[in-house]
């Protein structure tokens, strides 16, 4: 059974697509594997979401060549004559991220038109938080299609073991990594992440080491030199999977306190290697990120998302002056240094926490035994349709 794959996926698609035990093969090019890190994309998603295309309800359809017995997409609606599931990051993606666009009276005909489309079989979450909202956001779901949460295929991190992080729980130095892509830096607490470091350096703790990996050509030179005249490791986001997974696995704490996040890859990442989470409660994170368990969470800077996980406009629509404005929220910046501090000073929790990370991230419903089994009763159930 061949599932032709029609749109564009996020790079962290791949390992699945790979499988050799998935109940179908996914048809795909690598060209269609992406991270949305370019500025042109960046360009073209501002244009899309002009307020004029609100109005004539603009929202893309994709029609993918014939000849295939399933097909696929991530945040698309196709226009196809044979069964098709949607691969959702959040209900707004499928009208580019715009809250207006399905509000108009053509874009509402045209949300339910395609929701209401006899071949669309099923929608794939990527989380809880997606799922949860959907019908709140985007419309209802008829009966007849299959709808579930499935996480991201994150495989094993074969640099890790519970003596390894007991290991790295017991140094000296207590490495932490903030890992984020450039176009994102503020409104995801970049300057929240430097600001507290610099405060920990001033306070005499010389052990705690931070790295950055980010877009450089992106956040400037002016911001690069003021994170490295702190003595903080500055990376450009050209890693390679394999060469991540040997950096999370040599750090400690991943810091993600983030105002602006749909589900939080990274976190998944850090969690397979067995790193503590200090992050904000924001739509998907606290699923992977129990509080007290394997990390501690706070409320965001900026609620991009409400606490019900629904799109909060007076920020969704106003980024320049909230997420991207570049102030910096002195209670993010405390709630950093106190837990840093507090795992800093006892080992016993952070070895605790950082394994229990490596665990929750292995098993159901994040291990890749769990995620394949997922796909396939979903595979099984399309074919049915067909």
């Amino acid at each position: 059974m061949n599932i032709f794959f029609a749109t564009s996926a996020r790079g962290f698609m791949k390992p699945l697509f790979l499988r050799t035990d998935l109940a179908a093969k996914l048809v795909f090019s690598n060209s269609q594997l992406y991270s949305s890190t370019s500025k042109l994309k960046s360009v073209l998603s501002k244009i899309v979401r002009n307020r004029i295309f609100d109005v004539l309800g603009v929202i893309q359809v994709i029609r993918p060549p014939k000849g295939y017995d399933l097909y696929g997409s991530c945040n698309r609606f196709l226009d196809t004559d044979s069964p098709y599931f949607i691969h959702v990051e959040n209900p707004t993606a499928l009208f580019h991220y715009c809250l207006g666009r399905n509000k108009s009276f053509l874009g509402k005909r045209k949300v339910k038109k395609n929701l209401n489309n006899s071949h669309l079989s099923a929608l794939i979450f990527w989380s809880d938080a997606c799922r949860d909202t959907f019908e709140s956001v985007c419309g209802k779901i008829p009966e007849t299609v299959i709808r579930k949460t499935i996480y991201a295929l994150i495989p094993s991190n074969n640099n890790i073991s519970r003596s390894v992080i007991k290991t790295k729980s017991r140094r000296k130095e207590l490495k932490l990594l903030y890992c984020v892509q450039g176009l994102r830096f503020l409104s995801k607490g970049g300057l929240e992440v430097v600001e507290a470091y610099q405060k920990l350096r001033n306070a005499g703790y010389d052990n705690i080491l931070l790295t950055i990996i980010t877009n450089l050509d992106v956040i400037g030179r002016d911001l690069c030199k003021k994170i490295t005249d702190l003595g903080i490791t500055l990376l450009d986001f050209k890693f390679s999977p394999e060469q991540m997974e040997k950096i999370y696995a040599d750090t400690n704490i991943l810091l993600q306190p983030t105002s602006d996040e749909s589900f939080g890859m990274t976190i998944l990442e850090a969690m397979k290697a067995g790193c503590t989470v200090l992050a904000s409660r924001l739509y998907a994170i606290p699923e992977m990120v129990e509080e007290g368990e394997n990390g501690f969470l706070t409320d965001p800077a900026w609620w991009f998302f409400n606490p019900d996980s629904t799109p909060n406009p007076k920020v969704w629509n106003h980024r320049k002056k909230t997420i991207y404005s570049g102030k910096i929220s002195d209670r993010i910046v405390s709630f950093l240094i106190e837990k840093i501090q507090l795992l800093n000073n006892n080992r016993d929790l952070l070895e605790r926490m950082s394994i229990s990370s490596y665990e929750k991230a292995n098993s159901a419903p994040f291990d890749e035994e769990t995620i394949v089994s997922q796909w396939n009763e979903v595979f099984r159930e399309m074919a049915k349709i067909r």
